[in-house]
Parts: structure tokens; C-alpha cells; sequence
């Protein structure tokens, strides 16, 4: 499971139509900004602002969708989890994704 950022970006990073925006968000969408995030570990700094706000969504996105491996939350649990993250992800982008996280 940990692989397929990694995979992803290696099948997409010879494409030239792939701009590298995507391409980072493909392979940093499971990195935390303390670093404990996969496959690189980075850190805050080098966690661009399209990859913050794709983990937020990802993240989001897992909790409220039934997936295989489990059932979907409500959104405010879901959105709580979110909140819990501190130190993971930026609490004023978590702030910001709230009116899509509860109003949808």
C-alpha cells in the first residue's frame, strides 16, 4: 500500500504533458509536515501548498467513502480526525477545508 505513491510517479514522470506539480502531488500526497509521512519523509518546507491540500482532501476522502477495508464516517467524524492530525497537517488549511468538509 505504501508503494503506490512511488509507482505512480515512476509510470508518470517520463510522460512531457505531466506538468511537475502533478507529478509531486502523485508522489508526496501521503507526506506529513512532521515528516512522518511516506515515501520521502519530508518536512514542512518541502511540502509544497497543491500537496497540503491534496493530503487534506485524501485523507478526507478516505475516511467518508466505503471502501473495502471499511465503512465510511459521517463527515464531522471525519472532519474531527482531521482536527486530531496536529503537527501533521496545517491547521489553517484543515480550518479552510471545514465549509467543504461540513456544508457539502
Amino acid at each position: 500500500m505504501e508503494s503506490h505513491p512511488a509507482l505512480g510517479y515512476d509510470a508518470l514522470k517520463g510522460n512531457e504533458n505531466i506538468s511537475f506539480e502533478v507529478l509531486d502531488a502523485v508522489r508526496h500526497h501521503h507526506e506529513y509536515l512532521d515528516g512522518s509521512g511516506y515515501p520521502d519523509g519530508l518536512c514542512a518546507e518541502n511540502i509544497s501548498d497543491v500537496v497540503r491540500i491534496l493530503t487534506i482532501s485524501d485523507i478526507f476522502s478516505a475516511l467518508i467513502e466505503d471502501r473495502r477495508y471499511s465503512r465510511p464516517m459521517s463527515r464531522e467524524e471525519a472532519y474531527g480526525i482531521l482536527c486530531r492530525m496536529r503537527g501533521k497537517l496545517e491547521k489553517a488549511l484543515v480550518a479552510s477545508f471545514r465549509p467543504v468538509a461540513l456544508n457539502r
